[in-house]
């Protein structure tokens, strides 16, 4: 029953995350009352916006102007559902996840995030993470991503935040694991797409959790 109800926590999460990110990215206000259709404008009811469920009975279509949306949603909202669910025992990682999805969501539809949202959970775990090494590593991150974004102008500020949150709640292996698989996934999509410039809180945020469901799936196995 207690798994039950926190998938269906992280479920409807997810899906208003996706939901919110969505609006940003097509400019639509946040205090719109109800979800409606982007291409007809009909409000949606109640049972159209099962998370998961309403993609699926749809087909990824509008039920009013059958104009097709996609079947990914329900991939996407399904995938992390499961995710967060794994990571809801512990609330770091948790709240940590929720907040890249929403970002890399932003990030890879306009190039930009709202960064500032981060400065609270920031504060929060710099109050109760009191350990030299996680205080060095976070200082000397803050560092290196000054002196790429203002001096190299290779980074955008809004990548600040994030990486201060990962160094936070991650160890130095830890740490280091995350940003050399997001450096192969980054050189990846670089060499296919043939360009210099990318997304980077996305294959941040993918870098980061294969780094942390490894580790799960190894302690698993090995306990």
């Amino acid at each position: 029953m207690t798994i039950s109800l926190i998938f269906i926590l992280n479920a409807t999460l997810i899906s208003t995350i996706m939901c919110l990110a969505d609006r940003i990215n097509h400019h639509i206000s946040l205090l719109h009352k109800r979800s409606f259709c982007l291409h007809c404008g009909h409000m949606l009811l109640w049972y159209d916006t099962i998370p998961i469920i309403s993609v699926i009975m749809l087909k990824g279509k509008c039920r009013y102007c059958q104009q097709y949306f996609g079947c990914h949603i329900a991939i996407f909202e399904c995938l992390g559902t499961i995710i967060s669910t794994l990571l809801f025992s512990n609330p770091p990682l948790w709240i940590t996840g929720l907040f890249l999805l929403f970002f890399s969501l932003e990030d890879w539809h306009d190039k930009s995030i709202h960064a500032y949202l981060l400065i609270p959970w920031l504060v929060y775990l710099i109050i109760h993470v009191h350990d030299k090494q996680h205080l060095l590593m976070t200082f000397s991150i803050l560092s290196i991503s000054l002196w790429l974004v203002f001096i190299r102008r290779a980074m955008g500020s809004g990548d600040i935040p994030v990486l201060l949150n990962l160094a936070l709640i991650n160890d130095l292996n830890g740490f280091a694991l995350t940003l050399f698989v997001t450096s192969i996934l980054a050189l990846i999509y670089l060499t296919i797409k043939r360009t210099h410039e990318l997304p980077f809180v996305p294959f941040l945020f993918i870098g980061w959790l294969i780094v942390i469901l490894s580790q799960k799936a190894i302690i698993l196995i090995s306990g």
